[in-house]
């Protein structure tokens, strides 16, 4: 860089850097072709235009979008629920998707998303699996699988009574020699998904590969119109919690509900929506940001009307209600999913659990780059993660009348050649604490919640 003496003129060769989103979505749903084989002739001309080959529905590898034009670029033609969901995170502000497709079997419904493969257990087969190797990603949405919950959930149909033929003579022959009424047969071996299988499998993954991130789950309630309200609160603890109710939080999930009507009238989900104002607020005011509060974008409504009472009650069972607002669908609370009770005060707020997210894909990928550098023992490390912390001080993340009020970072003695952490947060919603360890060129991190 050249700079004038007074400062006034420089020239620089330089380009900005783009810097990556704050908040990334991995959205995980069912293969486009076997989804509309209608289209199937378009998709493999889209593949093959975009270097995948002769495989239409590019399943099985993360797909990396910027925009919904460029999706629907690779998937042109698909009104799927996971197609509708990238468009509404777009639409809503997110920045970057990640789309995975899977090979959806009827009979198997739920394998292809998070059931471990037959054979190589240790390769990421499954759907969630591949999505959860997006290191950037911090939120994970599940379209798909919300739809297959839904066609589970909803009464049988009722046959409309037909009114009462004028008496006519007829030949006796239509009678004798009529054929048999055609009727669709369903999937041979055809499960149903339910909600509660899908959110425990998916939890225990995230805990065990990814507990930074977060999942997005419309729950399949309000498309019944026959349901009370008590009903309706009922349904949405059981599909969250089991059948007896009683099965245990989930603080790596955050429950919608109810769905959503769009405005062309179909049933959606709010998963995509709120994906997009999530990633949004993350990227103009901060990934701590709480969105409690405020409004979806895209003119969509909710399918059922819910009391305040019934809103409380949601609430308290950890499950973030979609309500009517003055001139739109307002999102009722910024809540993961666990049951309102003293020990999971510090723990139910969404945006303490993203920004713990985000400093941990932050300085995983900081403790990648050491490995590669030796700079460990001479101090510049604490310097680096001061100036972070301080940065979301200044922001307003943390708590406290200066930056070491809100941050403490001790340096521990592990072995030779590796280098280690305790870095306690103090943070603007709740406490929490990381761990990070840096040992024979690789990197290790954790955190918990402090009570």
């Amino acid at each position: 860089m050249l700079v004038s003496p007074d400062r006034r003129i420089s020239l620089s060769d330089l380009q900005p850097v783009a810097t990556a989103p704050a908040l990334e979505a991995v959205f995980v749903g069912a293969a486009f072709a076997n989804a509309r084989p209608a289209a199937a002739v378009e998709a493999r001309a889209a593949a093959t235009a975009l270097g995948f080959g002769n495989d239409p529905a590019m399943t099985g590898r993360p797909l990396a979008f910027a925009s919904a034009a460029a999706f629907l670029t690779a998937f042109p033609g698909d009104d799927s629920w996971l197609s509708l969901a990238v468009q509404d995170y777009f639409a809503a502000g997110g920045q970057r998707a990640w789309v995975v497709r899977v090979e959806f079997d009827p009979t198997r419904p739920f394998d292809a998303y998070v059931s471990p493969p037959a054979i190589a257990p240790s390769l990421p087969k499954t759907g969630v699996n591949i999505a959860l190797q997006v290191p950037s990603a911090g939120l994970l949405v599940l379209p798909d699988l919300e739809y297959a919950c839904l066609a589970g959930s909803l009464p049988p149909p009722q046959v409309p009574t037909a009114p009462p033929a004028p008496p006519v003579f007829r030949p006796a022959g239509e009678f004798v020699n009529a054929p048999p009424q055609a009727v669709a047969p369903l999937p041979a071996g055809a499960k149903l998904v339910r909600p509660h299988d899908v959110l425990t499998s998916v939890s225990a993954a995230l805990a065990a590969q990814r507990p930074d991130m977060l999942l997005l789950f419309a729950l399949p309630v309000g498309a019944d119109q026959t349901l009370s309200v008590p009903q309706l609160i009922g349904r949405a603890a059981t599909y969250l919690y089991g059948d007896a109710q009683q099965g245990p939080d989930l603080p790596r999930v955050q429950a919608l509900a109810p769905l959503l009507r769009n405005l062309a009238g179909d049933i959606a989900t709010p998963s995509g929506q709120v994906a997009g104002v999530l990633a949004a607020a993350a990227e103009s005011e901060g990934v701590w940001r709480s969105i409690a509060g405020r409004a979806l974008p895209l003119g969509p409504t909710p399918l059922r009307r819910i009391e305040s009472t019934a809103l409380d009650e949601l609430r308290r069972l950890g499950i973030a209600a979609l309500r009517f607002g003055a001139a739109s669908t307002l999102l009722d609370d910024d809540i993961l999913a666990l049951r309102d009770v003293p020990a999971n005060a510090a723990r139910r707020a969404g945006a303490t659990r993203r920004l713990m997210g985000w400093l941990l894909r932050s300085l995983q990928a900081f403790g990648e780059q050491l490995v590669f550098e030796n700079v460990l023992d001479d101090g510049r490390v604490e310097l680096v993660l001061l100036d972070l912390f301080d940065e979301l001080f200044s922001r307003g993340a943390l708590v406290g009348r200066q930056v070491t009020d809100a941050v403490t970072i001790t340096r521990r003695n592990p072995a030779p050649n590796a280098v280690e952490f305790d870095i306690a947060v103090n943070a603007a919603v709740a406490l929490e604490t990381i761990r990070l360890r840096f040992a024979d060129g690789t990197l290790t991190s954790s955190y918990a919640v402090a009570a």
